[in-house]
């Protein structure tokens, strides 16, 4: 297996981390991606029009809240960004209490791909280099499928067929990791799953403490 690519996007910006979420009063768009993300992450409970008050921005950022008490945050936008070489959004899913840490994430990952034009794929690392977050333990991220909801969460496909060649996007999934899930995914990222599979870490809880 390939050595997963660090991505380095420097501090992120955590100004909403402890913010509640306000509802933009938008209606929820009928297209194909919110019809899919309402499938499997929940009921859309809001709409920011201008991620971290910043106008230019050629995405938005949409709540999901699921009735098992997990809110996911996600990317609108993205897979538009003229000359990208990608076709893909992002989620966060994170404890309901703890949806402001989810919006930061995505948002300050969100800058960085419309900054770069370099989009995200499964099994990169970002590294932070220091914690995401005070009292956390969490210094990086990890680009993934989604570890909850089911496979289909991962692509959005015409006419919903699993058929070959139909995917329309791909939605990458950020998981908040400790020092050593940074160094384990970095040497192969089998290593860190399968470390998961052996010691059943809540993944959707920022403050989960270390399994080592």
């Amino acid at each position: 297996m390939p050595i997963s690519e660090c991505v380095n996007v420097g501090n992120l910006d955590v100004r909403f981390a402890t913010r509640g979420w306000v509802p933009m009063g938008q209606q929820i768009e009928s297209g194909p991606l919110h019809h899919h993300l309402q499938t499997y992450a929940g009921e859309h409970r809001g709409t920011e029009s201008k991620p971290h008050d910043k106008p230019g921005h050629q995405y938005t950022l949409d709540r999901f809240d699921h009735p098992s008490g997990i809110t996911t945050i996600t990317s609108n936008g993205l897979r538009h960004i003229e000359d990208a070489p990608f076709a893909e959004e992002i989620a966060c899913t994170l404890q309901t209490p703890q949806a402001g840490y989810a919006r930061a994430i995505v948002g300050a990952v969100c800058e960085f791909i419309t900054l770069t034009r370099t989009g995200i794929d499964f099994g990169q690392v970002i590294d932070n280099h220091s914690e995401l977050f005070n009292g956390t333990a969490k210094e990086g991220l990890l680009a993934t499928t989604h570890p909850c909801f089911d496979k289909d969460f991962n692509y959005l496909t015409r006419n919903s067929a699993r058929i070959r060649g139909t995917v329309e996007l791909q939605i990458v999934t950020l998981l908040p990791i400790t020092r050593h899930e940074i160094e384990l995914a970095m040497q192969d990222v089998d290593l860190l799953y399968r470390h998961w599979h052996k010691t059943h870490p809540d993944l959707l809880d920022i403050t989960r403490p270390s399994t080592t």
